[in-house]
């Protein structure tokens, strides 16, 4: 750890005008505070344990601290979510962590919202209520925090200070957990930026359709027998079969997607399978959510279970779905096995005849294996479109295609994806 690399970055609502930087104080002595807890329960220096953004910083300096940074730590109040720069920072941990970047954000109730007034859409799922957990004395605390907001605590004396020291204690537990279940991976200001630069995460945008991508591949704790666990991680988001390829394989599509003007979701196998098998009857089909993509590992077929629930998938036959298959040849293990891993993909993904036998289309070489990055980025994108305009068939909406949603390529006809 250096101190380049703080477990946790503040994000707070400057206070406009030149005494902001005097109105300010109480958030950063909150940060002082905050910090000296995290460090005692990391066993780090206190100047490494966080970062907040001081009013003689560079405008984008906080970037830096930010691609580093473990944890996110907003704190919440009516100004904060008004606040462009606090919008943009959230955009960026968003992308710095990824789909998952919920489980990182640790908010802090500052200021309560007036009545009336609910979280805009970004925060909605990550409220700052802490569970009520301990004993009487403990709740006790954790209600007037949920009354008052943790800046009324800190101003308040006697009842106050107990409720603000034991809200404070739970907040670096919280953080530290998150740490410690999170080991950092610093990223690039150029993986977090794109030719949109960074948008305010709370200022409407315009609408985008929504692409759902569902990665099916082993974990690294969990491989077929003899694979070697170099392109895996902890979860199936950090699968990297293309080597010569920048990130993750949910990285790539994600970005595909947005150049493609989708906004992309990413599902969970179970999910996924749920949505695309089950029907309630014949007379009911199911009606599609979405577009979506599978991208599904040649080697996760070794289990059996998953191998069965794709093959349900295929005979399902959804027009709105396109499965993906991997088999890339600059993976020396991938490359040595091709040919029990195509057998593989044969029986599973076939639609009961041989793949060698379906018309050349960009589903039937996707469902083959896909050997090459650049491969895998043309027909994700064709695939994409093609679901797309399925999806709107198969739900008969008549209205026109955003403007800034995907559009039919030159010279690609539904009829050969």
């Amino acid at each position: 750890m250096t101190d380049s690399t703080p477990v946790f970055f503040l994000s707070y609502a400057r206070t406009p005008g030149p005494q902001g930087a005097d109105a300010d104080q109480p958030a950063f002595s909150f940060f002082e505070e905050l910090g000296q807890q995290v460090a005692r329960l990391t066993g780090l220096p206190a100047e490494h344990a966080g970062h907040v953004d001081r009013p003689d910083t560079a405008s984008d300096g906080w970037l830096a601290k930010l691609t580093a940074s473990s944890v996110f730590v907003p704190l919440y109040a009516p100004r904060y979510f008004t606040d462009p720069l606090c919008g943009r920072q959230w955009t960026a941990f968003k992308r710095r962590v990824g789909p998952y970047y919920g489980r990182a954000v640790v908010p802090v109730l500052w200021i309560p919202h007036r009545t009336g007034t609910t979280l805009p859409m970004a925060a909605l799922d990550i409220p700052p209520h802490l569970p009520r957990e301990g004993g009487a004395e403990e709740q006790h605390a954790q209600d007037r925090y949920a009354e008052s907001g943790l800046y009324q605590l800190m101003e308040t004396e006697d009842d106050g200070q107990h409720a603000y020291r034991a809200v404070l204690e739970r907040l670096a537990q919280r953080i530290t957990r998150v740490w410690q279940d999170t080991p950092p991976r610093p990223v690039s200001i150029e993986r977090l930026t794109d030719r949109r630069g960074l948008v305010d995460a709370f200022t409407a945008q315009p609408s985008k359709p929504t692409l759902r991508i569902t990665v099916v591949a082993p974990t690294a704790d969990r491989l077929p027998p003899g694979r070697d666990a170099a392109s895996y991680g902890p979860d199936t988001e950090s699968w990297r079969p293309y080597r010569t390829a920048r990130g993750t394989l949910t990285q790539q599509a994600f970005a595909l997607a947005r150049n493609l003007g989708f906004e992309p979701e990413l599902t969970p196998f179970d999910k996924a399978y749920e949505g695309i098998v089950y029907k309630r009857s014949a007379r009911e089909p199911v009606r599609p959510l979405a577009p979506s993509v599978l991208v599904v590992d040649a080697w996760v077929l070794n289990d059996v279970r998953v191998a069965e629930q794709l093959q349900h998938i295929v005979r399902a036959d959804r027009p709105w779905l396109a499965v993906m298959a991997v088999l890339a040849e600059d993976d020396l293990q991938t490359r040595s096995n091709e040919a029990p891993l195509r057998e593989l993909l044969e029986k599973t993904l076939s639609r009961h005849r041989h793949l060698r036998e379906m018309p050349r289309t960009a589903r039937g070489t996707a469902a083959r294996g896909i050997p090459k990055a650049d491969a895998f980025a043309w027909l994700f994108a064709e695939l994409a479109k093609s679901c797309y305009l399925r999806f709107l068939n198969s739900i008969h909406e008549v209205s026109p295609r955003p403007s800034s949603g995907p559009a039919r390529s030159h010279g690609v006809r539904e009829a050969n994806e």
